[in-house]
């Protein structure tokens, strides 16, 4: 039977994609709330994220299928960035009547895939028409008590990390931007954002794109640091260095120094910007969703052999210093200057 849009349609797909994720509820879909048993002597993380189509995507220029894996994602990476181990969701979905069926189908079937692969219970939600496409997921986590990384827990002297490689999220945003104007205007944004169409190669395009689109939450790693008491203090990277370095500074009330030449800027993001954009996009572009944490110097060789045990690439770009010192920057000239702003607030 063809798939119709409407409320309990998209309902009953949800229901019967998720029907085999995560931990089993004690009620699921189907009544007017769920009812969770969550495991004991565990403490429970609630998170929500929101994403609007022209805020957060362009849903022209977005596959239903990463949107549906990013909204959850995106939310997988902040229970990642307190330790803790995902559990169970809600879904709640805005949909313009004229989105055509395949396109929220593909919205489920993405969201659904991703559950499964990270062991999260999809058990309920709502829907409803909408001018733009929007998607909000609130999850919750668990998390073993007195084990949750907060933010306000670094301390002068620990070394400041980061996972994986920073800034290939900005570039893929400026290249979705740019396929949107047209080849006149294409063009034109292209040479605002320092883009080449022509010299950047189809597999930094593509990785970088793909970044964008479908973020990789760190979710082993941070519960791997949670369990291990190693991170004193974390955060997840969703609006970039400028934004969340001080957000932790400000929680734990301690200063930073940041080193540029440690920062892990990556490859695609330096072929599509080139160096100095890449570097600026890694600094204040967002949305790469690494997780970024504290730790003792004295636990760098213990923190080396986890990361290469789950195989990720972590740097030390970093170091926490007194309040007073504020939150600076090393350059490769050996300057010091202020952290830059972060380059997209909702409200500014």
């Amino acid at each position: 039977m063809p798939f119709r849009l409407d409320e309990q349609a998209f309902i009953d797909l949800m229901a019967r994609y998720v029907s085999r994720s995560g931990p089993r509820p004690v009620v699921g879909i189907g009544d007017d709330a769920a009812v969770l048993a969550l495991p004991r002597r565990s403490h429970a993380l609630v998170t929500t994220d929101f994403l609007t189509d022209g805020v957060h995507f362009l849903a022209d220029r977005t596959p239903g299928v990463l949107l549906g894996r990013k909204a959850l994602a995106v939310n997988l990476s902040d229970i990642a960035a307190m330790g803790g181990a995902p559990h169970s969701c809600v879904v709640s979905i805005g949909l313009p009547r004229d989105t055509p069926p395949g396109y929220a189908r593909d919205i489920a079937r993405g969201l659904a895939g991703m559950a499964r692969r990270h062991g999260v219970a999809v058990v309920g939600g709502d829907t409803c028409a909408a001018r733009r496409i929007f998607v909000n997921v609130a999850l919750v986590g668990v998390v073993e008590r007195g084990r949750a990384v907060l933010r306000s827990g670094a301390r002068v002297g620990d070394g400041l990390y980061v996972t994986g490689r920073l800034g290939a999220s900005a570039a893929g945003l400026a290249l979705l931007l740019r396929q949107g104007g047209g080849p006149r205007r294409g063009r034109a944004a292209a040479r605002r954002e320092g883009i080449d169409p022509r010299q950047v190669h189809a597999a930094a395009r593509a990785a970088a794109i793909r970044a964008h689109q479908d973020p990789v939450p760190r979710t082993v790693f941070g519960r791997a640091l949670g369990l291990s008491g190693l991170a004193t203090a974390m955060i997840d990277l969703s609006d970039g260095l400028a934004q969340d370095l001080p957000r932790l500074c400000q929680a734990s009330r301690k200063g930073a120094l940041l080193l540029a030449a440690a920062l892990p800027v990556d490859p695609a993001a330096v072929a599509v910007l080139g160096p100095e954009r890449a570097f600026h996009a890694a600094v204040a572009g967002g949305e790469d969703y690494e997780l970024l944490f504290t730790a003792r110097l004295r636990h760098e060789t213990l923190l080396a052999r986890l990361a290469l045990r789950l195989r990720l690439a972590v740097a030390r770009i970093g170091q926490i210093r007194p309040v007073r010192e504020g939150i600076r920057i090393v350059g490769r000239d050996g300057r010091y200057r202020p952290l830059p702003r972060g380059d997209f607030e909702h409200f500014r």
